[in-house]
């Protein structure tokens, strides 16, 4: 899935399909992109928001992801990149599903 600037989430592969972002992990997990750069600075809050409160619930009550998900970055999983950016990973390890 990928959030635009424009107000819009993109699907990509779907959820019945595994896609190919995380080595090992994409048969366990979605993954999500904003479009966008953000080392030094932090998408809008309305990308934000259009992931953390329309897809994610979506998807939970879809029965896409259990109740219980996991939110990591990127780089958690794939170990040589430096996404979601410095400060869009400082941003998420507030969320309420985040782990280490």
């Amino acid at each position: 899935f990928v959030v635009g600037s424009d107000g819009y989430i993109y699907e990509g592969r779907g959820w019945n399909h595994i896609g190919r972002h995380t080595r090992g992990h994409n048969a366990i997990g979605y993954g999500v992109s904003i479009i966008g750069n953000y080392m030094a600075k932090l998408p809008s809050r309305h990308a934000m928001d259009l992931l953390r409160f329309q897809l994610v619930p979506c998807a939970v009550n879809g029965g896409g992801l259990t109740s219980n998900f996991t939110i990591q970055g990127h780089r958690q999983v794939v170990n040589y990149t430096s996404c979601p950016g410095d400060a869009l990973f400082s941003e998420i390890r507030s969320w309420e599903h985040f782990r280490e």
